[in-house]
């Protein structure tokens, strides 16, 4: 049994964490609450930082990260690909997220190879995927089913996500999934979809189970919120789509709430420049993001995560359908509607002013 100088033995987490980029406050919190439950249950979590290049990306090259210099050169390149590749910019938020990830997360140095993910995890007693958009047939990779490693080594798929539809070019990638997850010691999903889908292709047993984020309750989210950042009460927003399409809907839940404003915070895909009576909230990482739902008097979102966590803190919540360009597969709702059946609540979808005045409480 491998075991570090504290003597417990190690478990290495494959999820999403600052390696496709590092603003997103559902990815990195479902991480931290992933890596805080294995530290529970009694191992010493490590989250292996995969991501795997482009190919062409002419900094491609993947140094070893057996040497300091290789670790410091595979690090710069991170460093690189999140501001130009996707933040564009080192802002308050940027800064703000890494140094939860630093505080709160054990992450690995950048991996790119199976090759670099075995030697990382090679002391590893046990092996977990999951939880986030990691079984994704739109960018599938064996690296997320645990695909490399010893024999020996155990294996569990904890609730990874997934986009599960019933296509037809989906197809061959559920057939590929199924192959993998035969290998698996302990298989389960988020979404119930994604197990009725999955268990047409493999006899393996899929067990469903919730995202890592809702086995936290609000004493331990507060052990990493930072505090109260609003004078007054206040509705907030967080909405991954469009805000323009819901200013009504939003004005309309700041009158039914009696709050003085509302809040929200901008996200990449909602560059929309300001809107007139709301307070946007800038900089936030994810300590501000839990405090600005925790004191909120209630929460409009399209984020799954972000319903998960006004659910948490028991803050009333409404959600929209993501509105922007591009969304597709991507839209969401169907997994805030499985959290909402599992969990015996009302869906609280609005459309119009009127929804809000007729429907809701």
């Amino acid at each position: 049994m491998d075991k570090n100088s504290t003597g417990r033995s190690k478990a290495a987490i494959l999820t999403w964490c600052d390696n496709n980029g590092p603003t997103n406050y559902g990815q990195i919190l479902q991480c931290y609450a992933m890596q805080r439950l294995v530290k529970e249950a009694g191992y010493e979590p490590l989250v292996i930082q995969y991501r795997k290049k482009d190919p062409r990306d002419l900094l491609a090259h993947n140094f070893s990260n057996s040497t300091a210099i290789g670790r410091f050169l595979n690090e710069r390149y991170e460093r690189h690909y999140n501001l130009k590749v996707v933040e564009g910019t080192e802002t308050l938020r940027v800064k703000r997220f890494k140094e939860f990830i630093k505080k709160y997360i054990p992450l690995s140095p950048p991996c790119y190879t199976k090759n670099m993910v075995e030697d990382m995890t090679r002391d590893c007693e046990i092996l977990i995927c999951g939880s986030d958009q990691i079984w994704n047939p739109i960018c599938f990779d064996p690296i997320w089913f645990l695909d490399f490693g010893r024999p020996e080594q155990k294996r569990i798929a904890y609730a990874p996500s997934g986009i599960f539809y019933e296509r037809p070019e989906f197809e061959e990638c559920y057939q590929k999934m199924a192959l993998l997850i035969e290998n698996l010691d302990e298989a389960s999903v988020r979404e119930q979809v994604g197990a009725d889908i999955l268990k047409k292709y493999t006899k393996k047993e899929i067990k469903v189970k919730e995202d890592p984020s809702l086995r936290l309750d609000q004493t331990q989210w507060d052990e990493v919120a930072d505090e109260k950042l609003v004078e007054g009460e206040y509705l907030f927003c967080y909405l991954l789509g469009s805000l323009s399409p819901y200013q009504m809907i939003l004005r309309e839940l700041k009158r039914k709430h009696r709050v003085e404003k509302i809040v929200y915070i901008p996200t990449n895909v909602m560059e929309e420049g300001s809107f007139k009576g709301f307070a946007k909230y800038e900089g936030a990482g994810p300590a501000q993001f839990l405090s600005l739902i925790k004191h909120a008097k209630a929460v409009c979102t399209d984020s799954f995560h972000g319903t998960v966590l006004a659910l948490q803190y028991g803050v009333p919540f409404y959600n929209v359908r993501r509105a922007h360009k591009g969304t597709g597969f991507f839209e969401g709702s169907d997994r805030i509607d499985n959290l909402l059946e599992k969990r015996g609540l009302q869906k609280k979808w609005l459309r119009s002013v009127r929804e809000v005045r007729e429907k809701h409480e």
